[in-house]
């Protein structure tokens, strides 16, 4: 017995031993946790629950050119009450302070029961006259539910605007100092909200012309978790977002995924800095204009969609663009995408303009000499592979099946397939790469890289030429895409004397009033071509209005348009019976002698049998010319007073023909000198109908102008010059040519085309073909 309790005693030592060595590590780490590391780890746990937090900066906003806001920053709030509670100082008992295991635990709610109990119905019958969505009895209820719940991020309201956020301030139980509230309405106090309300301040964008140029503009994309912009909004982010700041929040608690967080009132935080603004180029006057303009058009011949860009020539800023796209019957016509800049289709007979730069640059075209015209068949040239080629039909449009020749600028005029490419066939059709390379040279064949966040499309040319076919299809405008604005870049090149620039979308980037960044012209090409073509072109483009195929709808303005229309087939490739689709278009620029702004007017696949660019594209064209020189460059537009006639004057001739024919016809007219060694006559009439003719000197080695001039009085003048004359038509000259002041040399060839002074308008101005036969 002895032994087994000299055995139990050793067990229990042996036990008591373990259990000290067990204890004592267990007790060192509560020591060391507790005195040594408790610093650092109420630290670690104060930092888990309050840390710095991002806070994103207010959006700059996005002005039009004319002063206008397109897209701007509000601030909205979300308001949320905390009916929790906190740890408050021993000795001091609130609502919630309890004995936990014997010792008091001392809580205060942020919100006391007395308050609450007091001022509930009031804050109800506040909340129900300022969001009247809700009734006193549902605010009642909902608050109550929220307060028994301890529920620690109780929704007041979202989406609160600044004025209600002020009037909400003056709430009980979301005002400060609440119970004694009453007393000190009767001295002036700022009120704000108390600790318990929560306040999520955030920025939504206001676009105060609703969709106007919607996607130049730009709008938030949602992209995989986050989003992005697009537009003007993507492309200038980095400046309009500013630098985000930092301020201390507190963790509440995690709610459906989400943890909540609200802020804690600290001076360790670093403000956010405000995004800057950026002027946009779009006028919103013009833009408005541009859009309604473009809606009639397409609503009215029910197209696909339809485009227009107007641009500033010399710098590139543009002024309006709008792209329409049919949706469906209930929200008719939208602006779905940016179809002038994301879009590409096939020119036309737009791009005729660029084949003719290329044959004039060449030196291997004149202007005088006869095209064929109608329908004519291009042969390849035959080889021993291929001794009996196959022709190439080239048909003109409303062609009746005959052939007959013109002037090449009267084929551009009437916007002839035939007369296009047989130039080109006749210098090309061995060389076939040259022609490709020289088109290249002069239009823009990469993407634009506009200031824009979009995805814009490479243009296309057909590389490989081998087919006869496929090189006289590229001189109207097939076989190759580009979009709208890209197009419209060539143009406005050919109005900024050859000098090809970047469209432009901002025009400066502002600190407030201050401007940080000023958007200058980005050139592209210092000159496409030289002076002489230019000149040539120009003349070529006025003909198109005032003689051919645009006349109809924009010749006789006070300013003058130059510009080409252009109508291809769409589903030309298509071997069914559908109907033919069509695309109609018109592109240009204007004042003629003076271009300060281009433009371009697409209509894809019309449906009330208006196919035509010159009757589809061509009036919208001239509404915006039409207020952009009434309103922008301060031209008098006073049309002619109904049931007055017009002026029976010669323009310019000779003096002593001009002084007789007057004189015998009792026709007053005055002139500015009445020397007899004058001898020739210009004319103009002032605004009380009078004729005043002033001497017209001619221009010193240069070309004159002969526009208003009868054929005799012109040929007279030019042979005297030296030049060789050729005359087409019959009345007074309408265009010659050669531009006028261009140099010229003696023996040069010149072409007048004459036109009575009322011509009659044609019943159709252009015309659509396949590619194998016809376009305009």
């Amino acid at each position: 017995m002895k032994d087994n309790g000299s055995i139990s005693r050793r067990l229990f030592l042996l036990l008591g031993l373990l259990i000290v060595f067990m204890v004592i590590p267990i007790v060192w780490n509560l020591i060391k946790l507790q005195f040594v590391d408790g610093a650092e780890w109420r630290s670690k746990a104060k930092s888990s629950t309050i840390k710095l937090r991002d806070v994103k900066a207010q959006r700059g906003t996005i002005y039009s050119a004319d002063g206008k806001m397109l897209a701007t920053s509000l601030p909205v709030y979300d308001i949320y009450i905390d009916f929790g509670r906190e740890k408050v100082e021993k000795g001091k008992k609130y609502d919630d302070s309890a004995k936990v295991d014997g010792k008091w635990v001392y809580y205060k709610n942020l919100i006391s029961k007395e308050t609450f109990n007091d001022y509930l119905s009031v804050l109800c019958d506040s909340m129900s006259r300022l969001f009247p969505e809700k009734s006193y009895d549902e605010y009642y209820n909902y608050f109550s539910n929220a307060q028994r719940q301890k529920n620690r991020y109780c929704c007041v309201k979202k989406g609160v605007t600044y004025y209600q956020r002020q009037r909400m301030m003056a709430f009980p139980i979301l005002m400060e100092d609440t119970l004694p509230h009453r007393k000190k309405q009767s001295v002036p106090f700022k009120p704000s909200f108390c600790r318990a309300i929560i306040m999520d301040t955030r920025d939504i964008r206001v676009h105060p012309y609703g969709n106007m140029a919607r996607h130049t503009i730009g709008f938030q994309v949602n992209q995989g978790d986050g989003f992005t912009y697009n537009g003007l909004e993507g492309y200038y982010d980095k400046y309009l977002r500013g630098q985000q700041g930092q301020r201390l929040e507190r963790f509440l608690a995690r709610i459906n995924g989400k943890s909540i967080w609200a802020p804690v009132e600290n001076s360790d935080q670093k403000r956010a800095v405000d995004g800057l603004d950026i002027v946009s180029t779009i006028d919103s006057r013009l833009q408005d204009l541009a859009t309604n303009s473009l809606y009639k058009c397409v609503s009215e011949n029910q197209a696909d969609y339809g485009c227009v860009i107007l641009m500033e020539v010399q710098t590139g800023y543009v002024r309006a663009i709008s792209s329409l796209q049919y949706v469906d019957s209930v929200r008719g016509y939208a602006e779905m995408n940016n179809q002038a800049c994301v879009n590409s289709y096939e020119p036309g007979s737009t791009f005729k303009t660029v084949t003719n730069m290329v044959l004039l640059e060449s030196g291997k075209f004149d202007t005088a000499a006869e095209v064929p015209t109608g329908v004519k068949n291009y042969f390849e040239d035959a080889t021993p592979k291929n001794p009996n080629p196959q022709p190439v039909k080239i048909e003109d449009s409303h062609s009746d099946g005959s052939t007959g020749t013109t002037s090449m600028k009267h084929a551009f005029e009437i916007s002839s397939n035939v007369g296009t490419c047989y130039p080109v066939w006749e210098n090309y059709r061995n060389n076939r790469k040259e022609f490709r390379n020289k088109l290249i040279s002069v239009l823009p064949m990469d993407r634009l890289g506009l200031d824009l966040a979009l995805q814009e499309p490479k243009p296309f040319m057909v590389e490989d030429l081998t087919s006869l076919q496929d090189l006289l299809s590229l001189c109207y405008g097939y076989v190759s895409r580009f979009t709208a604005l890209q197009m419209l870049t060539y143009y406005n090149a050919i109005a900024n004397n050859g000098k090809m620039v970047k469209p432009l979308f901002c025009s400066e980037i502002r600190q407030g009033s201050e401007v940080v960044k000023k958007m200058e012209p980005v050139v592209m090409k210092e000159k496409i071509c030289s002076d002489q073509t230019l000149a040539i072109l120009h003349d070529f483009l006025v003909g198109v209005v005032e003689n051919g195929s645009a006349r109809r709808r924009l010749s006789k303005t006070p300013y003058g348009i130059a510009g080409k229309t252009g109508t291809t087939q769409i589903n030309y490739t298509q071997k069914d019976n559908q109907p033919m689709r069509y695309c109609a278009s018109f592109a240009g620029f204007f004042p003629a002698d003076n271009p300060q702004y281009s433009c371009i007017v697409v209509i894809f696949n019309p449906k009330q049998g208006r196919n035509y660019g010159g009757e589809l594209a061509a009036p919208v064209f001239k509404d915006l010319a039409d207020r952009v020189c009434g309103t922008f460059l301060n031209m008098d537009l006073k049309i002619q007073e109904e049931g007055k006639p017009a002026m029976p004057y010669i323009k310019k001739g000779l003096a002593s023909d001009i002084n007789k024919a007057f004189r015998n016809l009792g026709i007053r007219y005055l002139r500015t000198d009445t020397s007899s060694s004058v001898m020739w006559l210009d004319a103009e009439q002032d605004a009380n109908g009078r004729v005043l003719y002033h001497p017209y000197a001619l221009p010193e080695g240069k070309v004159p102008n002969c526009k208003g001039m009868t054929a005799k009085d012109a040929v007279f003048m030019l042979e005297k010059m030296g030049f060789s004359v050729a005359i087409e038509g019959r009345g007074k000259v309408v265009s010659q040519s050669l531009r006028q002041n261009q140099p010229y040399k003696k023996g040069d060839k010149i072409l007048l085309t004459l036109r009575p002074e009322a011509p009659e308008l044609p019943t159709a101005d252009d015309g659509s073909t396949t590619p194998n036969q016809k376009t305009n």
